[in-house]
């Protein structure tokens, strides 16, 4: 159980990081440098304890996993962070990622849904549509810059992409499983963030070449020592710490137990995000929240 509680607190100090690292250094830089860091760190430790957890046909599900997941689903997550803040990025990608998930799975894999689930559903999207009314206090202070019906738009897509990568790893592994290799949680993560810090590599040189000077020109600088320890917090705390946390407790727990800890994630943003983002959100917002967190909580449970 401690480490699913870990993981919770290590994923919400991520997103409170990151949401730092896109104000100040753009969403579109600063996730691909995140990822850059993450990816060099993640490599590091799995060509040395498992370098032939690498290769064959489920490295390219992986890849294509990371892509959508790391990728795609974390520029959009970025530019969420700016845009609606922390919190609410989190509580929609978390929330919604299940039901993309499910979805897919439906779609392409052929499994049914039943009528738990679909009440699930029904309350997580509820509860999401509640949560979206910001607090009167939060409009004033609140961090953020860009357009809040745009950042609800990019975290509901970073939610498609954490669902529908999710989906393409179960694949990775089971291609991993029918050559006989053995892959961890580590060396999949590395492989997933390699592919997202390529894709938002080449996001990052399409902007550049692209559009006007103005635009990338207002990306920050991320040797500033005074965001470091964002920076590092942002790149390690998620796909490093986070994910290695994670896995310690799959090893140990059923997995229904540990995704509605996990589930959880957005009721521990709120304090943070209240201290680091003056993001203060209202009642009917707070109620909101509570009930799209229990939506996804029963739906691992029931699942």
């Amino acid at each position: 159980m401690i480490g699913a509680i870990f993981t919770t607190v290590f994923f919400a100090l991520s997103a409170v990081t990151g949401q730092r690292v896109a104000v100040n250094l753009g969403s579109i830089w600063g996730n691909a440098v995140r990822l850059f860091i993450a990816a060099v760190v993640l490599g590091v430790i799995v060509f040395l304890a498992w370098p032939d957890s690498v290769g064959g046909k489920p490295f390219l599900w992986f890849l294509l996993s990371g892509v959508v997941g790391f990728g795609i689903g974390d520029v959009a997550l970025f530019l969420a962070y700016e845009r609606i803040g922390s919190r609410l990025t989190i509580l929609l990608n978390l929330c919604l990622a299940p039901l993309f998930a499910m979805g897919l799975e439906w779609i392409w894999l052929g499994s049914g849904i039943s009528i738990k689930v679909a009440a699930c559903a029904a309350i997580i999207l509820a509860g999401v549509t509640l949560a979206l009314r910001p607090g009167a206090k939060s409009r004033q202070k609140m961090m953020r810059r860009g357009s809040f019906g745009f950042g609800v738009f990019c975290a509901v897509i970073a939610g498609f992409g954490q669902g529908t990568g999710a989906v393409i790893s179960r694949k990775a592994e089971e291609a991993a499983a029918d050559v006989g290799m053995v892959i961890n949680g580590i060396s999949a993560a590395f492989q997933r963030v390699l592919a997202g810090f390529l894709f938002a590599a080449l996001v990052v040189i399409l902007i550049r070449f692209f559009s006007s000077n103005q635009q990338w020109k207002q990306w920050g600088n991320p040797l500033n020592p005074k965001l470091a320890p964002w920076l590092l917090g942002a790149a390690l705390f998620g796909p490093v710490i986070g994910v290695s946390c994670f896995q310690w407790a799959l090893s140990s727990l059923q997995s229904g137990i540990v995704l509605a800890v996990v589930a959880t994630t957005p009721i521990v943003m709120i304090p943070l995000a209240a201290w680091n983002e003056h993001d203060h959100p209202s009642r009917l917002a707070l109620v909101g929240a509570l009930l799209a967190v229990a939506g996804v909580v029963l739906l691992n449970v029931w699942a």
